[in-house]
């Protein structure tokens, strides 16, 4: 992981990352129409002291916990004088924010091939990532893999972009839903909030009977596989499904988090397509390979106990800040 620190910041090694191009990054991108949709928050530490300016609302989570997070590395470690630039979207990617921009710009997530985003691990809620660490580590622990249900499960938003009245039922979790109507021995996938939805649309979901009540992440544990599929960007589950102990099936994706460099394909987790074309036969070579499934659910468990505790996203935020500062 410490390579996607080398590659996000590798196109500005020769260039001047200064206060100037902050400045015109800020300017430019606003001067588009849609500008304000970037959600720029500016961060300076100086003399190991944190403070930030935003035209967003100072309330936003996202805000706060990256403050709360530099403080606590300043406390314990101390932080060269930065200043650098986040965008709080969900993924920094616009084209036309792209073509504006003049300086790296910290972002959860980007596209792959994104030259100018620079990925940092996400801090909102950062006490109760770690009470859902803490819980699935020891759920997971005590729930033996011959005693888990032998299908898929999902649980999540409408998320992913705009649902049409027409067509809604193409979109990556629509299918997966539907899926699960058609083979319930296959998969159990329904969505639990109607997020950002025409009423008519929301009708017919309910119609079909899509919904079901929010659980806690750690009900999921007792089911061997585990799906990860896209909403508006990166899959914010991916993490924690893999901490679980179960085998995650993790949809394909142009879109790329802090720590994907440290994940592989059939080691770590099984791809499927992100329009589900292949996901029976990924299903059926899980259950007729059950001991390569629950290795895959081993390395995952191993993985994210070692790099994705809370503790392990501050240094890999503290060595990217070190690496920034250099240029």
């Amino acid at each position: 992981m410490k390579r996607q620190i080398e590659e996000d910041l590798a196109p500005f090694g020769k260039k001047d990352v200064s206060p100037e191009a902050i400045n015109a990054t800020i300017r430019d991108v606003y001067s588009i129409p849609s500008g304000q949709l970037a959600s720029f928050v500016r961060y300076r530490v100086v003399n190991n002291r944190v403070s930030f300016e935003t035209a967003c609302n100072i309330d936003d989570a996202r805000i706060t916990w990256v403050v709360e997070a530099l403080e606590e590395i300043a406390q314990h470690l101390g932080l060269p004088d930065l200043d650098f630039l986040v965008s709080l979207w969900d993924s920094y990617d616009n084209p036309l924010f792209l073509e504006k921009t003049h300086c790296p710009v910290f972002t959860m997530c980007k596209l792959k091939g994104n030259p100018w985003g620079v990925l940092y691990p996400e801090f909102r809620f950062f006490s109760y990532r770690q009470r859902l660490f803490n819980d699935i580590s020891w759920t997971s622990e005590h729930s033996p893999w011959h005693q888990k249900t032998d299908i898929a499960f999902w649980r999540g938003m409408t998320s992913g972009g705009y649902y049409p009245p027409y067509g809604w039922d193409l979109k990556p979790r629509s299918r997966l839903v539907l899926l699960s109507k058609e083979r319930p021995d296959l998969v159990d996938a329904a969505f639990t909030l109607p997020y950002d939805l025409q009423e008519d649309v929301k009708k017919c979901m309910e119609q079909y009977g899509l919904f079901e009540m929010w659980q806690y992440p750690v009900d999921f544990v007792k089911y061997k596989y585990l799906v990860s599929i896209d909403g508006n960007s990166f899959a914010s589950n991916f993490w924690w499904q893999l901490l679980s102990n179960c085998t995650v099936m993790k949809s394909d994706s142009p879109f790329v988090e802090w720590f994907y460099k440290g994940v592989k394909p059939n080691v770590h987790y099984v791809p499927f397509a992100l329009d589900l074309s292949n996901f029976e036969e990924k299903m059926a070579w899980v259950r007729n390979h059950d001991s390569e499934a629950k290795r895959i659910a081993d390395e995952g468990h191993a993985f994210a106990q070692e790099h994705l505790s809370n503790e392990a996203l501050i240094v890999y935020f503290y060595r990217l800040l070190l690496k920034y500062a250099a240029l």
